[in-house]
């Protein structure tokens, strides 16, 4: 598997978004009353290429390569309209695929300082994300454990309750005319949808441009002026009605990570007290006592920990 996974906040209300529009989300206070939409993935799944899509402008550098660039939660802090409402995209941590097992810890370290009671005002249980978007690499053909983990991770973060509020989103579809290509990705889409409709049975899968293909950089400087401007706005009608799809189910109670975050516990303490810290903890030590079976050396399997629990703390 090679994307990683992000998250971000979201008809057309054309904005004056640039690069600097991005501001880290260091509290769910910080979009108190707002309609926030997590984009969610692998590296590389598309997220950032969705972002750009909705806004039809560079709102996030999506620069080639298996790594994630993003090191943050952010948010895109000018909201985009979708039938009357004002959304804001919310850009995550990709996880996995980048080959840097710390992204995980990290996602889960940053979702629950961002739920924590002691960084915002408590005023209430109001549900504050109004839906999750993840997004899948139709090129990535295996439900193997990285996926799976994510998906787990997904539902730690999200609970049954509300999990019709999550929508699975496929990108990168080669057009119909490239016959043999489509075919091996319709296969590779079997094994998620079976996972997918075991875990999230009421969540939709859309094809973000199954009809119109996408073309990359590099191929959309070939084309005039008119045919690129055609090209973007496809791009930027798939991801707008695929908002608005999303947007047919607001969840009516919030995400179970803010419920569990609700009575403040400390952050080392949520750890175990959260369905999504207990998770991600339960992958750590079943990650280290497969390194113990290949390394019996105990001073190094402690030092891999102790680094990894230190950049997860932030210490």
């Amino acid at each position: 598997m090679s994307p990683a996974t992000t998250f971000h906040i979201i008809v057309v209300a054309q904005s004056n978004t640039t690069m600097d529009t991005l501001t880290e989300l260091k509290s769910i206070g910080d979009l108190r009353g707002k309609d926030a939409i997590i984009l969610f993935g692998k590296t590389r799944a598309g997220k950032s290429t969705f972002i750009n899509d909705t806004y039809r402008k560079k709102v996030v550098d999506n620069k080639p390569g298996i790594y994630s660039d993003n090191r943050e939660i952010s948010y895109v802090n000018q909201p985009i309209r979708v039938d009357g409402r004002d959304v804001f995209l919310v850009d995550t941590i990709g996880l996995g695929g980048s080959g840097k097992y710390h992204d995980r810890l990290s996602f889960t370290w940053k979702w629950l300082s961002i739920f924590h009671p002691g960084n915002h005002r408590r005023t209430g249980l109001e549900p504050t994300v109004k839906g999750i978007l993840y997004f899948i690499d139709t090129m990535d053909s295996a439900m193997n454990e990285d996926n799976i983990r994510n998906l787990e991770t997904l539902k730690a973060l999200v609970g049954e309750e509300v999990g019709e509020c999550v929508v699975f989103v496929t990108t990168k579809w080669a057009t119909k005319e490239e016959k043999m290509m489509r075919k091996r990705l319709e296969n590779n889409l079997v094994g998620w949808e079976e996972k997918i409709r075991e875990d999230f049975p009421e969540s939709p899968i859309l094809r973000l441009d199954d009809t119109t293909g996408r073309l990359d950089e590099e191929d959309l400087n070939t084309l005039s002026l008119a045919e690129r401007t055609t090209k973007e706005r496809e791009y930027h009608n798939n991801a707008m009605r695929v908002l608005r799809q999303l947007l047919t189910k607001i969840p009516t109670q919030p995400i179970l990570v803010q419920k569990e975050m609700m009575n403040g516990p400390l952050l080392l303490r949520a750890l175990r007290t959260t369905t999504l810290g207990r998770t991600t903890f339960l992958y750590l030590m079943k990650d280290l006592a497969r390194a113990v079976l290949v390394n019996a050396k105990a001073h190094v399997i402690t030092s891999h920990f102790f680094n990894m629990f230190t950049k997860l703390a932030g210490w």
